[in-house]
C-alpha cells in the first residue's frame, strides 16, 4: 500500500513539472528556429519553435546534453528545456532512460525535480553572482562511494540556492537557461513578430513577457486592442498595470472605452491608482472626461485621493463638479 501511495505521488509531481501535460502545448508542433552557439558551454544546440494547433507561436524548446563538471563525478545532464516566446525559462522534461542524477551518480528523486524548477525560474537567484569556484568548500573534504575521487562539500551559504548533490547541475543550467539564450530567442522572436505573437505573449502568465509586448505596442493598438489591454491591467502585477495606465492614449475614442477605464480603478492597487489619479488630473482634456466618470467612486476615496481630485476640479473648472464632489469633501 505505502508502494502504491508512493507511485501516486510521484506521477502527480511529474504531472506538474512535465510541459507535455500542460494545457497550452497540447497539439503543438515544433521546428528549427536557429543555432545557438555558446562559447561559455562549448556546446550547439538546435533550438525549436513550437507553434499551437492555429500555428500561433507559443514558445521555444531545446533538447541539450550538456556538461556540468570537469570530473568523474558528476555526469553529463541530458534534458529539454522550455522557453517562452520573450526568451523566459518555462519549465523542464526529462528524456525517457535518462534521469538527473546527483553526486555519486544517485538519481534525481521527485523533490529534487521540483526543487530545480524552482531555482530555474528565480531571476535572482544567487548563483548569478557566484563562479564556480565558489561551489564547493575545499576545507571539507567528501568522499565519492562509487568512484576514486574526493571533492570538497557545498557551503552552507548556497545550499538553498542549489539541488543538495547536485550543485554543479544546479550553477550549470540556471546559467543556460537564463543566460545569453535569453536574448538570441527575444532576437528571434522579433524576426518573425506578429499581431497573433503578440497576443499571446500580453496573455502570459510572466510579466516580463508582457513587458516585452506592451512595449512593442503603438498609441494605435492601445486604441485598437483596449480591451486586451484593460484586462492586462485588471490581472497583471503592478509593474504592468502601471506602464499600461501611463502609456494609454488617453482619452479613449468612445465614451465606452472610457468608462471601462474608470471601471479598473476600485480594483487596482495603491501605486497603480497613484499613477491613474496623476494622469487623469494632469490636464484639463483629461479631467473634464475623467472626473465626471470618477464621482460614483468617491465615497471609497481615501482623504488624499479627495483633496488630489478637488485640486483638479478647481484648477480646471469643471462646469457643475462641485456639487457632486464638495459634498464629499
Amino acid at each position: 500500500m505505502l508502494l502504491e501511495l508512493e507511485l501516486l505521488i510521484w506521477f502527480f509531481i511529474v504531472g506538474l513539472i512535465h510541459p507535455a501535460a500542460l494545457s497550452q502545448d497540447r497539439g503543438a508542433t515544433c521546428c528549427k528556429a536557429f543555432i545557438y552557439k555558446s562559447d561559455e558551454f562549448t556546446i550547439t544546440n538546435t533550438i525549436k519553435i513550437c507553434n499551437n494547433i492555429d500555428q500561433i507561436p507559443i514558445g521555444y524548446k531545446a533538447e541539450i546534453d550538456l556538461p556540468v563538471c570537469d570530473d568523474t563525478l558528476c555526469a553529463n545532464v541530458s534534458i529539454i528545456f522550455y522557453w517562452d516566446l520573450a526568451g523566459n525559462y518555462k519549465e523542464f522534461d526529462t528524456i525517457p532512460g535518462k534521469p538527473l542524477t546527483k553526486f555519486d551518480h544517485k538519481k534525481f528523486q521527485p523533490s529534487d525535480y521540483l526543487k530545480l524548477d524552482q531555482i530555474l525560474k528565480d531571476r535572482n537567484s544567487m548563483l548569478r553572482i557566484l563562479e564556480k569556484k565558489d561551489l564547493v568548500d575545499k576545507t571539507v573534504k567528501v568522499k565519492s562511494t562509487m568512484v576514486d575521487a574526493v571533492t570538497g562539500a557545498t557551503p552552507q551559504t548556497i545550499k538553498n540556492a542549489v539541488v543538495e548533490g547536485a550543485v554543479y547541475s544546479s550553477y550549470t543550467l540556471w546559467h543556460f537557461v537564463n543566460g545569453p539564450i535569453k536574448d538570441s530567442i527575444a532576437a528571434f522572436t522579433l524576426s518573425i513578430y506578429s499581431e497573433p505573437v503578440a497576443r499571446q505573449m500580453l496573455t502570459s502568465d510572466n510579466y516580463e513577457t508582457q513587458f516585452f509586448a506592451l512595449k512593442k505596442w503603438t498609441n494605435t493598438d492601445y486604441e485598437l486592442h483596449s480591451d486586451l489591454l484593460f484586462q492586462i491591467i485588471l490581472k497583471s502585477v503592478p509593474l504592468i498595470r502601471a506602464y499600461g495606465i501611463s502609456k494609454s492614449p488617453l482619452p479613449f475614442s468612445t465614451n465606452e472605452k472610457n468608462r471601462k477605464f474608470i471601471a479598473l480603478f476600485p480594483i487596482l492597487d495603491a501605486y497603480s491608482k497613484s499613477i491613474f489619479l496623476n494622469r487623469i488630473t494632469a490636464e484639463r482634456n483629461l479631467a473634464i472626461v475623467y472626473l465626471p466618470l470618477m464621482v460614483p467612486l468617491l465615497m471609497d476615496f481615501d482623504k488624499k485621493q479627495l483633496e488630489q481630485v478637488k485640486v483638479a476640479f478647481q484648477k480646471f473648472q469643471i462646469p457643475g463638479f462641485c456639487k457632486n464632489l464638495c459634498k464629499k469633501i
